[in-house]
């Protein structure tokens, strides 16, 4: 089986939208033995982060919510009292990482009861596939004495990142970051799609949901350096439609331009690409990704 390093990235979903970290990581110790070896591959770990940073972040969908409909939209969530009902490891990984975009999503979103339900859930979710250190009864404790406190959440949260990575990155357990890493795209995806008002054919919400097309990308691409494990090509073909639907959005090249800077002399060169999403293909991906979803979170 061949391994990519993109432990890196896994949980970033608990801290999408909020600050980098300058924490170095911690040095927890794996207590399994893992004789494979492992290809470390910078520029794979790069395009991990990637997937996730290309994603609107809670604060965005905060503030699309806001104009939308001022509404939090919770109905959007999954529930987290149904962390115990996944059986296989894939299940498990995936919905570990949709219930982790929802702890990020309702705790900058300022619902921290929500928040702390999902910590829970992704706790129980994160012991049944080995990842302990992370959601350790300490943790849960000081979550649960900072619910009114964003600042201390968030804080929290990156400190789970960087456990979470540790021992999956010591563990050599690529396919597991990597499901992880889907499950919380695909929630995103979900989220976005779903809180798009109809009746306006130009939001921040399509335009966001279009760029996803280049994430799509390169998530595709990671499933493809996996594709020996038998867990990644059952977990790819439930990705395939979306994969699928970006894949096939066109990509309008803006029209050059070259303006003069007056003050240094400068030249600035213009002409953004715009990714083309009508509202009749924005429905289409609305479909595809509330598919992916519910395939992800039954058991």
């Amino acid at each position: 089986m061949r391994y990519i390093n993109i432990t890196g990235s896994i949980m970033i979903c608990l801290v999408i939208g909020s600050c980098g970290s300058e924490q170095s990581e911690s040095t927890t110790k794996s207590q399994t033995d893992y004789s494979t070896p492992v290809t470390d591959t910078s520029e794979v770990y790069k395009r991990a982060k990637e997937v996730f940073y290309s994603l609107p972040s809670p604060l965005e969908l905060s503030a699309i919510l806001k104009k939308a409909d001022g509404q939090f939209r919770k109905d959007l969530l999954h529930d987290p009292k149904k962390a115990n009902i996944y059986q296989s490891t894939q299940n498990r990984a995936m919905a570990l990482g949709v219930y982790g975009a929802d702890l990020g999503y309702s705790t900058v979103y300022g619902e921290q009861g929500d928040a702390v339900k999902f910590l829970a859930a992704s706790k129980r979710i994160g012991e049944t596939i080995g990842i302990q250190e992370a959601f350790s009864a300490e943790t849960i404790e000081r979550a649960n004495a900072n619910l009114d406190n964003r600042d201390s959440m968030m804080a929290i949260m990156s400190e789970m990142y960087w456990l979470t990575n540790s021992q999956l990155k010591e563990e050599n357990r690529d396919q597991i970051a990597l499901m992880v890493i889907a499950g919380g795209w695909a929630e995103g995806l979900f989220i976005g799609c779903n809180v798009h008002d109809d009746s306006d054919s130009k939001t921040n919400v399509m335009n966001r949901m279009a760029e996803q097309k280049y994430a799509s990308s390169q998530l595709q691409e990671m499933f493809n350096q996996l594709d020996d494990d038998y867990m990644i090509n059952e977990v790819g073909e439930m990705f395939a439609p979306v994969f699928n639907f970006f894949s096939n959005l066109e990509i309008e090249e803006g029209e050059k331009s070259i303006t003069k800077n007056n003050e240094d002399g400068s030249h600035i060169i213009g002409g953004a690409n715009n990714i083309e999403m009508t509202p009749q293909k924005f429905q289409e991906l609305k479909s595809i990704a509330t598919e992916l979803r519910t395939k992800i979170v039954q058991p």
